[in-house]
């Protein structure tokens, strides 16, 4: 029986705070009777008292406060309720916690778990996938399982490695089945390294020895690039090999041009804008490790998310989107 995101990330939580008393998770109504905008803390308050705190409505405050958490020796794990409100915390996260790490080498473990996309008719400021904000600063990963993996085996390699995890979820993922490694999905064949923090592999069944297309992308793109990936090889014979990491603020260059192999061609996706993005600094990478082939990128317009779907689907990355991509590159 195949579970469900949330139900992971739920699983990795409880795990958490059963075996570890330094575990505490704060953020704005994630005690009972609600248990989070989305419910992930769902009645993990009951069952542990004292260890989830219900905070003000002040981003900025709750991750100072857990910073100081984190310096004095426990292991605190912040809710931010919609990612758009990610920019609340920098001033904590950039100025606070990256320091304390650099200039003083200070022991922390501390990750800010938060939920970012569209397509849910949330409006403009609560659609945008803003991760990119934190690429770059010292000292802060950043994590984005997809449902080819284990979002609840990431949380807890997130937290127990030590250091700050900004660690990106999916609004529309927690609904989602997670695909398990190893099994075939209709005519996909999907695989997990076994390393931590691990890149997923989807690829066409009995497909050939090259894919037609290598696509890279992470969490919340991941769907979509599947639905096009099962498409564009049932209405074309298309084949698209799909790449996933879940460390996203780092990438293995080599290790992704392994897998591309012989392809001429990778395409890039994300959910964020394309401009200044996750994509752009992808493809410098690839060419800078030797890459001769092409390399496309997709992602958001650079615009301001509208609240109706044909707002939402004008602006957003789709899975229509990224076949006609793939139509494009391939010159068919």
């Amino acid at each position: 029986m195949r579970s469900l995101y949330i139900d992971s990330l739920k699983e990795g939580l409880a795990d958490l705070l059963t075996n570890d008393d330094r575990i505490y998770l704060l953020g704005e109504d994630i005690t009972e009777p609600y248990g989070g905008s989305f419910k992930v803390t769902k009645s993990l308050s009951t069952k542990f008292p004292g260890r989830l705190l219900a905070t003000p409505m002040s981003e900025q405050g709750i991750t100072g406060f857990a910073v100081g958490m984190a310096l004095g020796g426990l292991k605190p794990i912040v809710e931010i309720m919609f990612g758009d409100f990610l920019t609340l915390t920098l001033d904590q996260l950039l100025n606070h916690a990256s320091k304390f790490v650099g200039l003083y080498n200070a022991k922390m473990h501390l990750v800010v778990r938060t939920p970012m996309g569209g397509h849910r008719g949330y409006g403009a400021t609560h659609s945008q996938s803003i991760e990119r904000l934190v690429f770059g600063i010292p000292n802060i990963d950043v994590v984005a399982p997809s449902i080819l993996h284990s979002p609840g085996h990431l949380l807890n390699e997130s937290i127990e490695k030590g250091g700050i995890v900004v660690f990106i979820e999916n609004k529309l993922d927690y609904a989602r089945n997670l695909l398990p490694s190893d099994e075939s999905e209709n005519i996909l064949s999907i695989r997990k390294q076994q390393d931590s923090f691990p890149l997923a592999i989807s690829e066409i069944i009995d497909s050939g020895e090259s894919p037609d297309v290598v696509m890279i992308a992470y969490g919340g793109a991941v769907p979509f690039v599947l639905e096009a990936q099962k498409e564009l090889f049932m209405e074309d014979e298309i084949a698209i090999k799909l790449i996933s990491p879940s460390r996203i603020d780092t990438i293995d260059t080599q290790e992704i041009l392994k897998e591309t192999g012989s392809c001429s061609i990778i395409y890039i996706a994300e959910e964020g804008i394309t401009n200044f993005g996750w994509g752009e600094h992808v493809a410098t990478l690839l060419r800078e490790s030797g890459y001769k082939g092409i390399i496309g990128r997709i992602g958001s317009k650079n615009e301001v998310i509208g609240a109706s779907e044909e707002e939402e689907n004008r602006v957003l990355l789709t899975s229509n989107k990224i076949k006609e991509g793939i139509h494009e590159l391939l010159g068919c």
